[in-house]
């Protein structure tokens, strides 16, 4: 593009001309065509090139007396397009150049040959993308990568993957973890502690993840989807081979991580409306003056009431989520949550004796998990212990909510809620709060009391920050108060 603007300059300046504004289009085909859908709701075919419609604007307004482009096809590969050019310049009367000599507007003849060029390149663009979209298909079908960024795991040599050793061995450990119950959540946060570099240098989430270990090239499977004729990717799988690389992880374990990770997506929808952005206390933060709920606005809780300007009541959301955190764990480490729970005056002997051994497995399946990891325990056997705890967490939890009846189909593990509760999602971590909390009642600010201290004459940072820790303390106590459920 730096040539060709320079070509066009160079013209401009053999003409005498004074270029006014500069239009690139960078990365914007000229033949690609997008289903849009017009002001009028009618559905429509059109190329969109943002930049070529504002160079057109500033024509038909006038703001310049000529254009000059490198080549027709540089211009335009649309004969619509071509046409809109047409138009606009039989308005605004300005004058047509290219470098090439190849587009030009002057008269019909000009007129009549750019239809006949524009057609050309538009079928010279239409029959290499029937080309290389069977090139594609032939490429998957013969089970070789189709280039670009290898997943994570691998490295691209030769136009094929190759195993990163180090990275295959976090693959595969992330996908024994979450088939030993942990969360994409869990397995993002130990990579970021350990310094797991990413593909782009950033910090991992779940999302990334997610695609790594739903993606069959892990397993060696090369997949097809072609391109539609509306420019989309298809969201069908075409075509399915066996890769010609050496897979990460066994078919079988690959099928089973996709299980799970679509069970548990599908168990954090909420009310059929597709996914809900929750946090541990969406829904139970309540406005003291309004009584509605209280949503998350960047920083802070504020107060939803629909009239404008009724209610600005706001609380930081961070530390009103720290007081709510810490009394709820000091609910559920009180004695006798079990029968709290029930809502029952006791609880049978059996309950209270699986609540027990529930809590006792729960701390074998954790020695056992240090164990494997530390090497002491074989993959073989850690899978085979693994599983049998489990089994015997899955029983017990049946005959817990059998009975505690008001528990949620989740089936808690109320001894560990503290433990699991950093590792969990925010639907669990609400679900997990609502057993205990009714709602959280966020009150006024203090009359008389600052929301900030000084700091005073001879006194150092950290006696000041201690201070004004202490402050906030005492806000927050008067400000967040909590309606318990049970």
């Amino acid at each position: 593009m730096d040539r060709q603007e320079k070509d066009c300059r160079a013209l401009a300046a053999a003409l005498g001309w004074q270029v006014v504004r500069v239009f690139r289009e960078n990365d914007t085909s000229a033949y690609k065509q997008k289903t849009i859908t017009l002001p009028t709701g009618e559905r429509v075919r059109r190329v969109i090139r943002p930049q070529f419609r504002e160079l057109l604007a500033l024509l038909g307004r006038r703001g310049a007396d000529a254009m000059i482009a490198y080549d027709l096809d540089r211009a335009v590969r649309d004969p619509r397009d071509l046409e809109d050019l047409i138009d606009t310049k039989v308005l605004a009367g300005f004058q047509v150049r290219s470098t090439t000599g190849s587009l030009r507007l002057e008269n019909d003849a000009d007129i009549a040959m750019a239809r006949v060029l524009v057609a050309m390149a538009n079928k010279s663009s239409a029959d290499t993308a029937r080309r290389v979209k069977r090139a594609s298909q032939q490429q998957a079908e013969d089970g070789r990568w189709h280039g670009g960024m290898a997943p994570f795991g691998y490295r691209m040599e030769n136009s094929t993957l190759i195993p990163v050793p180090e990275h295959a061995r976090l693959v595969r450990q992330a996908a024994d973890r979450i088939l030993a119950g942990d969360s994409l959540y869990r397995v993002v946060r130990d990579w970021n502690e350990a310094g797991v570099p990413s593909a782009k240098g950033v910090k991992w989430a779940t999302t990334a993840l997610r695609q790594i270990l739903t993606n069959p090239a892990i397993c060696g499977v090369r997949t097809y989807r072609p391109v539609l004729d509306d420019g989309s990717l298809s969201k069908e799988v075409v075509a399915t081979t066996e890769g010609i690389w050496e897979p990460i992880l066994d078919r079988e374990v690959f099928e089973k991580v996709g299980r799970v990770i679509d069970a548990r997506g599908a168990a954090y929808r909420v009310g059929g409306r597709g996914r809900t952005r929750l946090y541990p206390f969406s829904g139970m933060v309540r406005c003291g003056r309004c009584g509605i709920v209280m949503r998350k606005q960047a920083d802070f809780y504020v107060c939803c009431m629909p009239e404008r300007g009724t209610c600005s009541r706001r609380i930081s959301f961070a530390q009103t989520n720290t007081v709510i955190l810490a009394a709820l764990m000091e609910a559920y480490a009180a004695p006798g949550i079990l029968e709290r729970l029930s809502g029952a005056a006791s609880v049978s002997e059996e309950a209270k004796h699986v609540q027990k051994q529930l809590t006792a497995d729960r701390a074998a399946l954790g020695r056992l998990d240090d164990d494997h990891y530390d090497g002491v325990v074989d993959r073989a056997s850690w899978l085979r212990q693994r599983a049998r705890i489990q089994d015997r967490i899955i029983k017990g939890q049946a005959l817990i909510e059998q009975a505690t009846p008001l528990l949620p189909t989740a089936a808690f593990d109320l001894d560990a809620v503290a433990d699991e509760w950093d590792g969990r999602t925010p639907a669990w971590q609400n679900q997990a709060a609502r057993l205990l909390l009714d709602r959280v009642v966020i009150h006024a600010h203090p009359k008389g009391m600052g929301s900030t201290t000084n700091r005073r004459k001879h006194e150092t940072v950290q006696q000041h920050e201690v201070r004004h820790a202490q402050l906030r303390a005492e806000i927050m106590a008067q400000r967040v108060e909590l309606v318990w459920a049970r």
